[in-house]
């Protein structure tokens, strides 16, 4: 298992390479697929996943003790995508990405396949304060607390956010042109999160 982040960031602080190497190589696939959700294309999200580190690295001193590695380079992420956003202007689409993985079982991967289509296109239809929101609990499986450190935001307005969001996304589920077996799929899957 290794050492703990708490200990890495300690030795990083120290100027140790390895722990630098060893934290990237933990959290990469987190950061960059949080990244993709938000709307960046896999090159971007690459590049933003780099610039998250780099100004992580560089403001390392600045994490207290008692906080969450995880959810602070999520909150750098979310800035940098921002600053891109901003700079790219409307071409970013704000879809999220297709599932490389649907899991075992040609049949069952295929109904769920059909599932997550059907919900990530519902999630990104969704305002984009509330596909953050949705990104950062079920996507990233962060608390809701966690969530709303990311976002700068009260732990109630990330929760409200969250309510709102798994509302329209029961509405648009339940008004779609979706067959009912689809419907039915991503409904569980939806009501399945608190």
């Amino acid at each position: 298992m290794g050492p703990s982040d708490r200990i890495l960031v300690w030795r990083l602080r120290k100027g140790d390479g390895e722990a630098c190497k060893e934290l990237i190589r933990r959290h990469h696939e987190r950061v960059h697929g949080y990244l993709r959700r938000l709307g960046a294309d896999p090159s971007s999200a690459e590049d933003l996943t780099q610039e998250t580190y780099a100004r992580a690295w560089r403001s390392i001193c600045t994490l207290r003790e008692s906080a969450s590695l995880r959810s602070w380079l999520l909150a750098i992420a979310r800035n940098e995508f921002l600053q891109w956003k901003r700079a790219e202007g409307p071409e970013v689409t704000g879809e999220l990405p297709e599932g490389e993985d649907p899991g075992p079982g040609a049949e069952g991967a295929a109904a769920r396949s059909e599932r997550d289509s059907l919900l990530r296109r519902a999630v990104a239809r969704l305002d984009p304060a509330l596909q953050e929101v949705v990104a950062l609990h079920y996507f990233q499986d962060l608390s809701l607390k966690e969530a709303a450190d990311v976002l700068g935001v009260p732990a109630g307005t990330a929760k409200s956010r969250l309510n709102r969001a798994l509302e329209c996304l029961r509405a648009m589920l339940e008004g779609g042109k979706e067959t009912d077996h689809e419907r039915q799929g991503a409904e569980e899957t939806v009501a399945g999160h608190p």
